[in-house]
């Protein structure tokens, strides 16, 4: 790496600064109406001004299917090793086309760019035309060429199976290999009878083609970072997609009758459903690690470190059903349920008061009904969702047991949501893979089904749930990390920092420290959750600090989320007198960011803009247009992009002058820990 500093821990240069921002959030004058590899060279210079020397992206893996705003998000990759189409810098290629063709390229480029947001759609259904024209133009002496057949031989590991995934995705018109007759697992003998074909072969090629000129554009904007002093740093999502290339090829690395996620937390009431299968971690093991030591091996070639999305995963998953939509029927796995006998040892009678129909079947009374969907509506929930079993309950009717069914359904949204309720109104969940044990479901105590229970038997389950979720499990999960994590970072020299939110075991910190994995520090969402924010000042150096994710609002919009905490910041983190200024102002952005720069993490990354924020000069006035996902809106677009061009903030001397002074005045200029 052709840098001027050691990007490692307790290095020379001791404390690093960068600024986060997704590639498709970029914007250039080259640009065909979305970010691209080249312009991380003009963000490069950016940061080498403003005295940064870290540039955090988010997924570049590939993700189309539909060729629609469905494929935005970059966590929903269709494999992990070949990079995004969408990235590919067309100006090179150009030179291929006709006068016409040219024409109409520069108009449509010229359109697609004056757009506030990227027209998904148009953006990758016209980077492929045209990337497609030039390869008919080169394809010919392009199969002869050494450096372009060496690019495909050393990645035979992978991109055979997904340039052939994306032909049988055309022909059969979608992405559920399942019912790809003949073609349902890849095999290399597929491959080549396919290769036979002088269509097939031809669509095959121009994939080649395509991820060799991505390959090139995103090398040289890296080496062109390093040239300058900055590092790279990527980011690796958890999961991947159920309908990938890789589970396709290797099926039996995942588990695709379950979906990962998260329990309720900050971002969800509900949970998260990232509808993506878990992994089989004993078949991964068995093969020592080999797909996940050549997934961060690629990632490897551009990128200096890595963010591990939800590092908790591996400690253990937010495992959840295939039949739900929600997060709140899962179960962490793997961990140590509870038995039968142990529930009754416990003091509550499973099997004399009725079993698993009621602890692990939804309670539904009449009573249950009218709480949830109001008196006016049960008779039409009864008659059309619900059987009579006696004794006063009932039970949904198979058909309507599947959230993915009710989620389908032309019904009031308010009835699908009641609806959801009652398929989630249970105490207990059956194991995923071992039905002799017994996950309390997560906040079982907000259930109805726990409200009908006397306090003795409330005050066992409420224990049980909080041992479960809080103690029983935390060694089992450490020793489960072990198995993993090890083998994974060790296999490449880039700097591994983890997503570590969410509900943490506590054994996750000293895993995380004695594996020297960089930890999350997000101000406004403190690790001790007694704790109003983060505390900045009593951060560990192995640790990485920001204001604000790809996930969260923007420093503008949380400052306007809730006034009380606003001025409860203002006034006893900053330290500040008088009310807090709404809008928030540069002084207030510059005080917290300046925080975060004088704070003892190895590594501060601000996004890109709440460093728009500091100065008049890059502020807008829209403070809602500059969030880049919200994780309770599954239908959420990604489709953010910085507002003004890349070459036009070069211009921008107030902004640079203003960081470079905090880089510079700050602990960020130490060369040595202190």
């Amino acid at each position: 790496m052709a840098t001027n500093f050691s990007f490692r821990p307790y290095g020379e240069k001791a404390y690093h600064t960068g600024t986060a921002i997704p590639v498709f959030s970029l914007k250039s004058d080259r640009d065909f109406g979305i970010g691209q590899f080249s312009d991380i060279k003009l963000l490069a210079d950016f940061c080498h001004q403003a005295g940064l020397d870290l540039i955090q992206l988010l997924p570049v893996n590939d993700t189309t299917v539909t060729k629609t705003s469905k494929d935005s998000s970059p966590y929903t990759a269709i494999s992990v090793f070949a990079l995004h189409p969408i990235y590919l810098d067309l100006e090179p290629l150009i030179k291929h086309l006709d006068t016409k063709t040219l024409k109409n390229y520069e108009a449509e480029k010229k359109r697609l760019n004056e757009l506030s947001e990227t027209d998904y759609a148009a953006v990758i259904t016209g980077k492929l035309k045209y990337a497609r024209l030039a390869f008919d133009a080169v394809k010919k002496d392009l199969l002869t060429d050494i450096a372009f057949k060496t690019f495909v031989k050393d990645r035979q590991f992978w991109l055979p199976a997904y340039a052939t995934f994306n032909y049988l995705l055309e022909t059969f018109e979608t992405k559920d290999f399942d019912h790809w007759a003949g073609y349902e697992k890849f095999s290399q003998e597929i491959f080549e009878s396919l290769y036979q074909d002088d269509k097939a072969s031809d669509f095959i090629n121009f994939q080649f083609y395509l991820q060799y000129l991505l390959h090139q554009q995103l090398l040289e904007a890296s080496d062109y970072c390093h040239s300058l002093g900055i590092a790279l740093k990527g980011d690796i999502a958890i999961g991947v997609g159920r309908y990938s290339v890789d589970a396709w090829e290797n099926p039996d690395l995942f588990n695709l009758d379950m979906q990962a996620g998260a329990p309720p937390d900050a971002f969800s009431t509900t949970g998260q459903n990232w509808a993506l299968p878990t992994y089989n971690w004993s078949a991964i093991e068995a093969t020592d690690f080999q797909w996940w030591k050549d997934r961060l091996k690629t990632m490897a070639t551009y990128f200096d470190a890595f963010r591990l999305d939800h590092i908790l995963g591996f400690f253990r998953i937010w495992e959840i059903p295939e039949t739900s939509v929600r997060g709140l029927l899962g179960h962490f796995s793997p961990a140590k349920g509870f038995t039968v006998e142990e529930i009754e040892y416990f003091g509550i009678p499973y099997r004399s008061w009725g079993g698993d129909a009621r602890f692990t079947q939804p309670f539904i009374k009449d009573w249950v009904i009218d709480r949830i969907f109001g008196r006016d509506n049960r008779d039409m929930v009864i008659q059309n969702y619900l059987n009579y079993i006696g004794f006063e309950n009932y039970e949904i009717k198979a058909e309507f047991q599947d959230q993915r069914v009710l989620q389908e359904l032309d019904i009031d949204e308010n009835i699908r949501q009641g609806l959801y309720q009652l398929t989630e109104n249970v105490v207990f969940i059956k194991d995923h893979a071992n039905p002799n044990l017994y996950h309390p479901r997560i906040e079982l105590m907000d259930t109805i089904s726990f409200a009908e229970f006397g306090h003795n038997v409330q005050q066992t389950l409420r224990w049980m749930h909080d041992d479960y979720y809080y103690n029983r499990n935390n060694h089992f999960w450490k020793e489960k990390a072990f198995e993993k994590l090890p083998a994974l970072i060790t296999s490449t020299d880039m700097l591994a920092c983890g997503e570590d939110l969410g509900m943490v075991p506590t054994t996750v910190p000293e895993v995380m420290d004695e594996l020297k994995i960089l930890s999350l520090a997000v101000e406004r969402m403190p690790s001790d959750p007694s704790q109003f924010v983060q505390n900045l000042d009593n951060l560990d150096y192995l640790c990485v600090a920001t204001p604000s994710t790809h996930d969260t609002a923007t420093l503008r919009q949380w400052w306007e989320e809730d006034y009380e905490t606003s001025q409860n910041y203002y006034s006893n983190v900053l330290h500040w007198y008088g009310p807090a200024p709404h809008p928030i102002n540069h002084d207030v952005i510059r005080e917290i960011i300046r925080r975060h720069f004088d704070s003892n993490a190895m590594l501060v990354i601000v996004p890109l803009q709440d460093l728009f924020a500091l100065a008049p000069e890059t502020t807008i006035a829209d403070i809602n247009s500059e969030r880049i996902n919200d994780p309770s809106d599954p239908l959420n677009n990604w489709n953010y992009r910085i507002h003004l061009p890349l070459e036009e903030l070069l211009q921008k001397t107030d902004l640079i002058g203003k960081i470079s002074e905090l880089s510079h005045t700050t602990r960020r200029s130490y060369h040595h820990v202190y």
